[in-house]
């Protein structure tokens, strides 16, 4: 009896280790899987952001060419790139792109840019932009004090800025540059302004040297707001008419010269994905004929597209 009941014992805990080295390979083998599922992920991003890579590049030298030489005086003859800040689509190796250029000098210099015209080109950013609940939405001058107050040199706070006290105060580890901003971006930085504020305030704002007079010629709708004083319906309306008139003078389909600006142009290139964030790259570039190279890359960076990927503004009823 007593042997049988050992047999039995015997048998239970076999069945149980039996059991347990089941349920241990259960285990290693869905590890296994999830590991060859995150390794095929990421093989398949990589993949990806290096084509997203060589397609930009590309994209990036036709638009050059185009600019470096002398296109069709009508749209139905060619593509012409125009920098006036409208995201267009394009085509090419049989994927879609959105692509933006956009003149440099047609932009305002944000550290030289005046408290008017800053309060101005704010003023036209925050029509339409939305507020985080329980978030109070600073007044144009406010941000405009507090930019003027980052960019001067003293640590004297204009009547409604902002200067090293007031960022203390905020919590933040940093106070004001005190100095000329090195970047757009930095903008992100200055006490009271919002990431969707920036966002909609960079497409028209450069710290580029390219001349102290802003060329209107290829001007976005804010940055015309800004400079002579129109009403934002106004600016959209006089930018769509440009657009619509770049040819009117030569309707002829010869080829004819066509000044786009420059030399420095602001691209940015982005591949839309349904239902997600695609991927974007921008560059500052300059445009050199004759020189050693066709044009210099200043700098380029890629990342992913964010509420940024398209200008705050839009001309009435223009393409794309």
């Amino acid at each position: 009896m007593s042997q049988r009941r050992g047999k039995q014992r015997s048998r239970g805990i076999a069945l149980v280790l039996v059991m347990w080295v089941l349920s241990l390979l259960t285990v290693m083998a869905l590890a296994l899987t999830q590991i060859q599922r995150t390794e095929g992920a990421l093989t398949a991003n990589q993949i990806d952001s290096a084509r997203f890579r060589s397609e930009a590049s590309a994209v990036m030298n036709l638009v050059m060419l185009n600019l470096l030489s002398t296109p069709s005086s009508t749209f139905e003859e060619a593509v012409v790139w125009v920098p006036d800040g409208q995201p267009r689509p394009f085509q090419f190796d049989g994927e879609e792109f959105r692509v933006t250029l956009t003149n440099e000098a047609s932009k305002l210099n944000l550290n030289a840019i005046t408290r008017e015209q800053l309060v101005a080109l704010i003023e036209a950013a925050q029509i339409d932009e939305q507020v985080a609940e329980g978030q109070d939405a600073l007044l144009p001058e406010q941000i405009a004090d507090a930019i003027l107050d980052w960019r001067d040199e003293n640590n004297l706070s204009m009547l409604n800025g902002a200067e090293d006290a007031d960022y203390a105060s905020a919590g933040l580890p940093y106070g004001s540059r005190d100095g000329p901003f090195s970047s757009v971006e930095e903008l992100r930085q200055v006490l009271g302004m919002s990431a969707s504020l920036s966002d909609r305030l960079t497409p028209h704002l450069t710290v580029e040297d390219v001349g102290r007079q802003t060329v209107e010629a290829f001007a976005s709708a804010p940055v015309l707001v800004a400079l002579n004083g129109y009403l934002l319906d106004e600016a959209l309306r006089i930018v769509d008419e440009r657009s619509q008139g770049l040819f009117a003078d030569d309707p002829t389909p010869q080829l004819a010269p066509l000044d786009r600006g420059g030399p420095t142009y602001h691209l940015r290139i982005t591949k839309p994905k349904a239902g997600a964030s695609g991927p974007t790259m921008e560059a500052l570039i300059r445009v050199e004929p004759g020189g050693s190279s066709a044009f210099q890359l200043v700098w380029q960076r890629f990342g992913a597209s964010s509420h940024t990927a398209e200008p705050a503004f839009t001309t009435l009823g223009a393409d794309g």
